[in-house]
């Protein structure tokens, strides 16, 4: 079926205007019509105007029981290319393309059929073990699961892959079409480039040149080649960026530029992602939106960055590009999800030592749920009472209904240290409404929660996580957690792996290269996990601590951590902080539990979570969500 069969019609909060989408809320809605069929799988290819933001589009299927919503790839480069399956019974289909009100542009280009042999040998070329995960699955009937298997099967690419992988999406630059500019050329911002490269050759600056002078834009930059000649044009240029000799301006980054600053005129720094040259081709180069705990440690900003010419005429200009990022308001940062500038590799920025807090570390209370599995508790308590350096905590256990002979013992020798206390609370499992009940009883100015499956690494860990979570910007706070072979557990929780969340960066040793070196330097994460969660009190009180009414047992951390975002506190992963997790020991092992197990909480989250669920601002749209680690989709 070629796009001549699909048509798209407004169905919700969209308008046309002057032939284009508009968009009247951060969720509108396009009805997909064409002939379906009977298929069971589709490969979708879309396409957005390389001037809108590239998030994520979701894909709503009505069915007569339910709705079900997938997440498609962000098309970064221009397009996206989906392939999944198709609900039997859907008899509407839907499509959200943006999550911004305004004018945007979409369209489908193709929908074909895929057999279950071209599915099935997708998952064969990239990961035949998987092959299993889908088969047995079927055979057993549960055909949820088996289509589970197949999207973390074969839903990611490597990132050798790229060329092939950008050939099928990178679409040209289509000014008097769908990507033709929204902001009015008499108000378009001035832009000037601080050119440098004196080892440069003279094909390097032609290069750059010339892409300076293809772009498609009203106004001309302006050229300095010293910072000597810069100084004068700031009073003439709205912003300015300084880039190499060697660098290539795609031929839409002017226009891109201006359409963020039209959109949002009270940005004064813009930065976008970039393609690396490297001796084994191009290769991207991601970034998340503004994270300023990682820029303290290592800065990521490429040279693709462009600042309000206001910021930078105090001082020199390096020093102040250098510092603008982290004297501004983040609603005055914006991050261009996009590649516009193609440049040479280069050695990554080091790695800042962080500052080492004098102010002393507040009161924490501790609390562990468990219900019986001594063998588990005996280890954590232990290293909690006897490494923790902290001189001002309290360990809070709460019993949920144990039974055997071997807890009580271990009960009646913990309380013997003057810092542990017991509470009795033998009702049904809830890990929110128990941990919410133990709140009420301590006494800490920060509130940890900890699993009973955990052991503590390093004995600072408290101080470390407590100083970060009285941060006044700091909502939740997460240590890197380790399994018992060494490998990474957790590193922080990216929203919309999987379709709901999960750990990114998990499952491999912790020297294993990671995005940005961020599993091993604090950054902002949109969650962590409650297996080591840090918060301050009257943080978790004023967002009413966990929900123990809607996800009484699944997803109650993500929930936690999400809602403290809303009120404007930041989550943050730490890795200073450090423990092993025996994950989901004392509950059981969840290799395989069937999607219907907790598919209330599932769906609660996904409603109420899915602007993040599809654009989580420290991921990137063209990141794989099945993919634990660096993969393209």
């Amino acid at each position: 079926m070629t796009k001549q069969a699909i048509a798209l019609l407004p169905q919700k909060d969209v308008a046309i205007e002057n032939g284009r989408f508009f968009a009247l809320s951060k969720e509108p809605w396009l009805r997909v019509e064409g002939d379906f069929g009977a298929r069971r799988f589709v490969e979708i290819v879309f396409r957005t105007s390389l001037l809108d933001d590239p998030v994520r589009p979701v894909l709503r299927f009505v069915t007569k029981d339910r709705v079900i919503d997938r997440i498609l790839p962000g098309p970064a480069a221009g397009a996206g290319v989906w392939i999944g399956a198709l609900p039997r019974d859907a008899y509407e289909i839907l499509i959200s393309p943006t999550n911004r009100p305004g004018a945007f542009g979409f369209a489908i280009e193709s929908l074909r059929p895929v057999g279950l042999t071209e599915a099935l040998g997708r998952i064969w070329r990239r990961k035949p073990a998987k092959l299993w995960s889908y088969f047995l699955p079927t055979l057993f009937g549960y055909r949820a699961e088996a289509e589970n298997a197949i999207d973390w099967a074969s839903n990611s690419d490597p990132l050798d892959s790229f060329e092939n992988w950008l050939a099928r999406r990178v679409r040209p630059f289509e000014p008097t079409g769908l990507d033709a500019p929204r902001s009015a050329p008499d108000g378009a911002p001035r832009f000037a480039i601080l050119l440098s490269g004196a080892e440069a050759t003279r094909e390097q600056w032609a290069r750059t040149l010339a892409s300076i002078e293809r772009q498609s834009y009203p106004s001309p930059a302006r050229l300095a080649r010293s910072e000597a000649e810069l100084l004068p044009l700031l009073a003439e240029a709205d912003f300015v960026a300084h880039l190499r000799a060697g660098d290539e301006l795609a031929d839409h980054a002017f226009a891109a530029l201006a359409e963020q600053i039209a959109r949002a005129p009270q940005t004064k720094l813009i930065y976008a992602d970039e393609l690396l040259r490297t001796a084994h081709g191009l290769r991207p180069r991601f970034t998340p939106d503004w994270s300023p705990t990682l820029a303290a440690a290592r800065p990521y900003f490429g040279r693709c960055a462009f600042y309000a010419a206001a910021t930078l005429a105090a001082e020199s200009i390096g020093a102040a590009m250098r510092a603008a990022p982290f004297r501004l308001a983040r609603e005055e940062i914006a991050h261009l999800r996009r590649w516009l500038l193609t440049r040479d590799e280069e050695a990554e920025p080091p790695i800042l030592a962080p500052t080492a807090s004098a102010e002393p570390a507040p009161s924490v209370s501790i609390i562990v749920l468990t219900r019986d599995r001594a063998d588990l508790l005996a280890p954590c308590i232990e290293s909690v009472l006897r490494l923790s350096t902290h001189p001002s905590f309290e360990l809070v256990i709460v019993d949920n209904g144990s039974l055997e002979p071997e807890t009580f013992a271990l009960f009646d020798k913990a309380k013997k240290d003057p810092r542990v206390r017991l509470l009795s609370r033998p009702e049904p499992f809830n890990f929110a409404r128990l941990n919410n009940d133990a709140v009420r009883t301590a006494r800490g100015e920060v509130i940890l929660f900890l699993n009973n499956d955990t052991v503590v690494v390093s004995p600072d860990w408290l101080e470390t996580l407590a100083r970060r979570a009285m941060a006044p910007q700091t909502g939740a706070v997460g240590a890197l957690l380790f399994y018992p072979d060494g490998r990474i557990q957790h590193a922080g929780v990216t929203i919309g792996l999987g379709q709901d969340a999960g750990h990114f960066g998990a499952l491999v040793a912790p020297q294993t290269p990671s995005w940005l070196g961020r599993a091993s330097l604090a950054h902002e994460s949109s969650a962590v996990t409650a297996a080591c969660m840090a918060v301050e009190r009257r943080k978790l009180d004023a967002v009413g601590g966990f929900d123990e009414i809607n996800l009484p047992i699944e997803f109650n951390d993500t929930d936690l951590c999400l809602r403290l975002g809303e009120r404007g506190w930041t989550t943050l992963y730490e890795p200073a902080a450090q423990l092993l997790h025996y994950e989901s020991a004392s509950r059981g092992s969840a290799r395989f539990r069937p999607m219907s197990v907790y598919a209330k909480e599932r769906d609660y989250f996904r409603d109420r979570w899915r602007g993040v669920i599809r654009d989580d601002p420290y991921y990137h749209p063209a990141l794989s969500l099945y993919s634990r680690h660096l993969a393209l989709w």
